[in-house]
């Protein structure tokens, strides 16, 4: 498909280095992606597009794909994404719907492990969380010292848990990475993008990313309530107790890497990410209540400075 430059106009797209660009045109419905940044993540994106394409739920129809300069044209699920609306409605009439896409994700075959989509492990785990140590640690001036016991810490806490790497993880399933679709019906409702991160992993995984968002801190009265719905609509073959126990501890590790992220991103683009630190750390506390574990809420308490 040939297209000009000077009929389209760049969108926003975050702390992604990848450039999205919109047709002038809006009757033309579709959106350019421009992967250049990162040949493996085009790779991804279409892979994982092919891969949720069979599933009863919304991504982006691909129209055309160039290997060479790795740009995809997409269709164009429009502006009104959950991150604008979240809190100008009662949250649980969208959060259902995305749910419910996890849902169908999650009760479907199984992805297989290849060359793109990975299985996650505690090594990809322990790069995770060393970007707390890396950026939080030296940014408030906290001794060295504390990230041999941080990491003893989470390293032994995580031998403690029976994981199973098993299921499809969007990863970055956020409220700014789906968009309400008003014409479509029940759940597909929800249009899912930005994919490309995906890996196998934990099936709850894309559910904290979605009710436990660190940049914007929401009505979550419903949180416990659709974890609890997605617990029982998906085969789980585990107890609810332990299932939880596991959200909670990942979800954990998540907001500690996290806090991390902003800083360094901070570092490096002097955005002001650091703005969200607030709500992250609200997130994390919380999540540290729910999963009562005495030798990581000690070391929190060391750890986080306020």
């Amino acid at each position: 498909m040939k297209f000009n430059l000077d009929d389209l106009y760049q969108i926003e797209s975050g702390a992604s280095y990848k450039k999205i660009y919109r047709f002038k045109n809006k009757n033309i419905g579709k959106v350019v992606v421009n992967f250049s940044y990162n040949h493996n993540d085009y790779l991804s994106f279409l892979e994982v597009n092919n891969f949720l394409s069979n599933i009863n739920i919304s991504v982006p129809k691909i129209f055309y794909s160039d290997h060479d300069k790795s740009i995809i044209i997409m269709e164009d699920f429009g502006d009104n994404r959950y991150d604008k609306l979240i809190n100008s409605i009662d949250p649980k009439e969208i959060l259902i719907d995305a749910v419910n896409s996890l849902i169908e994700i999650q009760n479907t075959q199984k992805p297989i492990v290849n060359n793109i989509i990975k299985q996650y492990d505690f090594s990809s785990f322990k790069i995770e969380i060393a970007e707390f140590v890396d950026f939080y640690l030296p940014k408030n001036n906290i001794s060295d010292d504390m990230a041999e016991e941080f990491f003893d810490i989470w390293s032994n806490e995580f031998k403690n848990l029976n994981f199973k790497w098993d299921s499809f993880v969007h990863k970055d399933f956020e409220l700014s990475n789906l968009i309400y679709l008003p014409k479509r019906n029940n759940h597909l409702k929800c249009g899912i993008i930005d994919f490309q991160n995906a890996f196998i992993g934990f099936s709850g995984w894309d559910v904290f990313s979605l009710l436990e968002n660190p940049r914007i801190y929401f009505d979550d009265k419903y949180n416990d309530e659709l974890l609890e719905y997605f617990f029982n609509k998906t085969d789980q073959n585990i107890p609810i107790r332990e299932f939880l126990n596991q959200y909670y501890f990942l979800n954990t590790a998540r907001q500690t890497r996290i806090i991390g992220r902003w800083i360094n991103l901070d570092n490096k683009n002097n955005y002001n990410y650091s703005k969200y630190l607030n709500v992250t750390i609200k997130r994390l506390k919380k999540s540290l209540y729910n999963l009562q574990n005495k030798k990581l809420s000690k070391l929190y308490d060391t750890l986080i400075v306020e």
